[in-house]
């Protein structure tokens, strides 16, 4: 009976009569004071609280974080049948070869079988992988045929393959980076990959990201039953978070720091099958994922997992215990309460309100990688909040299950929106026995019938007060309790369940998508004026990726508009995978010549891979300069020639000065004279037509050059006529 308190009934008997012995009476109690002895407190830690108005770590951002090389690995734990993310701990290169190492679980492992995959793509192996003397297995499908070369060690091994000892071994002074025979990560699982380069035509796409990324999927760490004494692999929830509260390298809990909630009731409650749509059945509570460990409280690092499976931890006494997803039928029915302190508070804060849940979990169809639930409405909960919208988001990082996940958030929704609650009181005597997380009947007498029903226990307080009412000892047990429902956890399969879309898994991708498409944005607006000089730009602008990227790379090259025969893509940079603009578009900026035109190209950069390269091509930049027209024109007619002025406006953007001639009075027939003439600001420029013959008559014209081929209007017309 895990959700009683025996030890405490027997206890209190003790005290009780030994209180008696000591003849406890009015004045004795009141010479010792009115302190209460103390049993132990007891109560529920909720953790879907945590989950709705906290944050819990993306299954994507963990397995980019694990996939970052680096001789100190995380210390991970990896549970259930799930994929795990390598991290490289060494990858030293020979030649074309690496011979690397990549650790996946920071203990040994059940992996009977497992799937490899490099940067997203399944790689299909012949041979034994876990004979570490031996030849390993390799790749028999393209692109990674005869480039492969595998082997897994489940935690029981002494050495690394022989062949890294053997064909890339350590060398003092010449080979340091190599491997040693003590190089062996003892009491981990390693995966240990042999890697070709290949030819350069298709290196690329053979190895998107160096080192790749490496991923093996299959059955992971191995859990103690208390059942049965027997340690193996197995899913079960409520085992699985056992384990951690053993084995994890923070503060392990010995055996008898837990509550016996965990030897049996909620191990055997995780495993109940409950019925799907479709037929079949599927244990009620499974876990699997990453568990990384990190700074703080162990609990709290657990709280993931802990709402994955829609469970609270309960304190009892000095014991951590287990509180399953299921409703608990109440062991207690008490007819009275003591004392005049109690509350019935019946709305929670405004801020904890919550409306409506948005769930993602982790879904083995899509990878291991999350997939979202349809944004369900807690019935009636709108409606009651006065048709204001609140919406939280809930991650099942450890729920490798949508109908699980589907049941996790009824539960999460349901138990969020309880509003009834008796605190501040004392529950009588007959409530010793139950502990947090326990259920209990109020049966109360009328008026008092209004309060009636069953609650749940989030907190109660046992202990003796040695001046009770008669004078004597008395049992003191302050209480916190919450209306509770059976229909809570109920699951109708035909009316409860939704339908799954799953995004199907293509194996050939390079796990990372495109960025959007490119828009450009030229002139004014962005150039860079210096004040003195202006710098041609072209601002491009994008989407982010959608998925979880370090940087985006970018690319240029000119004279595109040539067909790309005089230019070669130059690389222009990187980009930080936070940049944005107003717009929530990552963008950056290209400086160029005017007189060219443009390609450009980005694709994003993650721990998947790189994605494909998108394009925008022939873009100019452009500078838009308004220069002043000449003045002062005047020509004046000679025997065969015609003299011509204009003086230069008073502008600061003014380089140069074109004068053109034309035998009519139009500017678009006209042709320049000579070529442009670099002078400074008002200046009074002349030139001489010549060899024009007699009773010639010519118009001219003038315009402002200035920088980056800008150009001014051209002026009205003066006109001349060579002498008869």
């Amino acid at each position: 009976m895990p959700f009683l308190a025996p030890v405490f009934a027997a206890v209190g008997g003790a005290i009780t009569s030994a209180a008696t012995a000591l003849g406890f009476g009015a004045a004795a109690a009141g010479a010792i004071s009115t302190a209460v002895v103390n049993f132990g407190v007891s109560f529920l830690i909720n953790t879907a609280i945590s989950a709705i108005f906290g944050k819990t770590p993306k299954v994507q951002d963990v397995a980019r974080d694990l996939a970052q090389p680096t001789t100190a690995p995380a210390y991970r734990f990896v549970y259930g049948e799930a994929r795990a993310t390598g991290t490289p701990v060494g990858t030293p290169v020979k030649g074309d070869l690496i011979y690397g190492a990549w650790l996946l679980n920071s203990r040994p492992s059940d992996l009977t079988t497992f799937t490899l995959y490099l940067d997203k793509r399944e790689v299909v192996l012949t041979g034994d992988a876990f004979d570490l003397a031996g030849p390993g297995a390799t790749a028999t499908e393209d692109p990674f045929d005869r480039h492969v070369t595998v082997w897994v060690s489940r935690g029981d091994h002494t050495a690394p393959p022989t062949e890294y000892t053997t064909d890339a071994p350590y060398v003092e002074g010449s080979a340091d980076n190599m491997w040693k025979t003590t190089d062996a990560w003892k009491g981990r699982t390693m995966i240990w990959l042999k890697l070709n380069a290949g030819d350069q035509g298709s290196r690329q796409e053979r190895w998107p990201s160096t080192p790749p990324l490496v991923e093996v999927e299959g059955k992971w760490s191995l859990v103690e039953d208390p059942r049965t004494g027997l340690t193996g692999w197995d899913n079960n929830h409520a085992l699985c978070v056992r384990d951690a509260l053993m084995n994890n390298p923070i503060r392990g809990y010995r055996a008898g720091q837990l509550h016996g909630s965990f030897d049996a009731d909620s191990p055997n409650a995780c495993d109940e099958l409950v019925d799907l749509n479709e037929g079949g059945t599927e244990k009620r509570y499974i876990c699997a994922g990453t568990l990384v460990f990190n700074e703080g409280e162990i609990e709290d690092q657990l709280n993931p997992m802990m709402i994955s499976g829609a469970a609270d931890f309960i304190r009892v006494g000095g014991k951590l215990g287990y509180a399953a997803g299921v409703y608990r039928e109440p062991t207690e029915t008490l007819t009275y309460l003591l004392g005049e302190g109690f509350e019935f508070p019946d709305m929670l804060p405004g801020a904890e309100l919550v409306n409506q849940l948005r769930v993602s979990y982790l879904s083995a169809a899509r990878g291991y990688e999350t997939a979202d639930l349809t944004p369900w409405d807690i019935p009636g909960a709108l409606a009651d909040d006065g048709g204001v919208p609140a919406v939280k988001t809930v991650d099942l990082p450890f729920c490798p299950s949508p109908t699980q996940a589907m049941r996790v958030r009824k539960i999460t929704g349901l138990r969020q929106r309880r509003q009834e609650r008796i605190q501040g009181g004392t529950l009588p005597p007959e409530a010793f026995n139950l502990v947090g997380g326990a259920t209990v009947t109020i049966a109360l007498p009328s008026p008092y019938n209004a309060l009636d029903g069953v609650y749940e226990i989030e907190g109660i307080h046992p202990g003796l007060d040695p001046i009770g009412e008669s004078g004597e000892v008395a049992m003191r047990l302050p209480a916190s309790l919450v209306k509770h429902d059976a229909a809570i956890y109920a699951w109708t399969p035909a009316t409860d369940e939704e339908e799954v879309f799953d995004e199907e898994y293509e194996s050939e991708r390079t796990g990372t998508a495109n960025p959007g498409a490119l828009s450009v944005t030229t002139g004014d607006a962005v150039n860079l004026n210096t004040g003195g000089t202006i710098i041609p730009r072209i601002r491009f602008a994008f989407d982010p990726s959608t998925s979880s990227i370090t940087a985006y790379e970018w690319e240029y090259k000119s004279n595109a508009s040539l067909g790309g025969l005089l230019g070669k893509y130059e690389t222009g940079g990187v980009i930080g995978h936070d940049v944005r603009d107003g717009s929530d578009k990552v963008f950056g900026h290209l400086s160029g010549s005017p007189n060219l035109f443009y390609d450009i190209r980005v694709r994003a950069i993650g721990p998947n891979g790189n994605s494909d390269w998108v394009e925008i091509e022939d873009v100019k930049p452009v500078v838009d300069i308004v220069i002043d027209i000449p003045i002062e024109g005047n020509a004046v007619g000679g025997a065969g020639e015609i003299t011509v002025s204009f003086r230069t406006p008073n502008d600061p953007d003014f380089r140069a000065i074109e004068i053109y001639g034309s035998d009519t009075d139009d500017s678009g027939a006209a042709s320049l004279i000579g070529t442009a003439i670099y002078t400074s600001q008002n200046t009074i420029v002349s030139i001489n037509e010549g060899s024009l013959g007699t009773s010639v008559t010519r118009y001219y014209f003038a315009r402002s050059r200035g920088e980056y081929a800008s150009a001014s209007a051209f002026t009205a017309s003066v006109s001349a006529t060579t002498d008869a």
